[in-house]
């Protein structure tokens, strides 16, 4: 990764500034979870997912990203078994105007930054002689949402602003942790519902750190690194980064949901890191979240539940949530 002062300088300055933004927001009178806005300039741009064992949060993701305004989905599936075909089947079934590319990945290992410039190339290769070839490549997982945030009446305008400036090469959005639990006592965890919107849920009341995921533009050679963080190419974006936050639209992320679920998340983690030949520094949060789960079983997945759950609520609330 290039580290030049400048540069780092910059997307320091990019973070505070999305940091300051959300938590206006957040605190703010016009803070709302949206499903209503879809902006049309998405339809030739590219979504891109490598998934595995996220059936709960899966078709939800796909609805969401399709009343946005997405029709191109590449999806990449790391051997689940949880009736992830099934979910997507449907998708395909009640979104006819959705093109899907669905692939299944035979590959256990680990290799997730590979994996999705194979699956960058190929989506551009794929498209390269369609009538319209994609002009943004974006980057979820299953749990991660692009959302709107505000009660804006342009918030489509704002979005079609950003996709549509011919200086902007990478969109910059920001995790906003987001837990499933009543958001008053006696907390309960909950479920998604038929939207996000539709969904009892908590985020965070302020951000606790600046965790990026990017969509870039076609056509200058960018590539992202582990985790679609950002970019390899950082000179090449400096000065034609747009951050989403500036425009109310953040990255909701749910990534621990029921104890059943960490528990499926760390096995298969594990077995994918141990299928690897990476160095042990990478995955050290899978390494670490493992062993607790060794150590301690069950009450070790209630304790990383909680913990997610208290991090979502409101700074003050001490009771601790029922898991399950």
């Amino acid at each position: 990764m290039n580290t030049y002062a400048g540069l780092v300088t910059v997307l320091n300055s990019l973070n505070q500034r999305a940091h300051t933004a959300f938590d206006t927001l957040r605190q703010g009178p016009d803070w709302q979870v949206r499903s209503d806005v879809t902006i049309p300039a998405l339809r030739h741009a590219a979504l891109l997912m490598l998934v595995k064992d996220e059936a709960d949060c899966l078709g939800l993701n796909l609805r969401h990203h399709y009343r946005l305004g997405f029709r191109r989905f590449f999806i990449l599936d790391n051997n689940s078994t949880d009736g992830t075909d099934q979910v997507i089947a449907h998708f395909r079934k009640d979104a006819p105007q959705a093109d899907i590319f669905y692939a299944q990945d035979y590959q256990k290992a680990y290799y997730q930054a590979a994996k999705m410039q194979a699956l960058h190339q190929f989506a551009e290769t794929y498209l390269r002689h369609d009538a319209n070839p994609p002009d943004w490549i974006f980057f979820v997982d299953a749990d991660e949402f692009i959302t709107c945030c505000h009660r804006g009446q342009n918030a489509a305008e704002d979005f079609t602003r950003m996709v549509t400036d011919p200086e902007a090469r990478l969109l910059m959005f920001h995790w906003a942790q987001a837990a499933l639990v009543t958001s008053t006592p006696p907390y309960q965890l909950t479920s998604f519902g038929a939207s996000l919107a539709e969904t009892e849920c908590v985020v965070w009341p302020a951000m606790q750190e600046e965790v990026t995921k990017v969509a870039f533009r076609t056509g200058f050679g960018l590539t992202t690194g582990q985790g679609n963080h950002f970019v390899e190419q950082l000179a090449l974006v400096e000065g034609h980064t747009r951050l989403m936050m500036d425009v109310g639209f953040c990255m909701l992320h749910f990534p621990y949901r029921s104890m059943p679920q960490i528990e499926r998340k760390l096995l298969n983690g594990m077995d994918a890191l141990r299928a690897s030949h990476l160095p042990p520094e990478m995955g050290q949060h899978w390494r670490v979240q493992y062993e607790q789960y060794q150590q301690g079983g069950q009450e070790a997945l209630r304790r990383i539940l909680a913990q997610h759950l208290a991090l979502c609520l409101t700074t003050g609330q001490e009771q601790a949530p029922e898991s399950r």
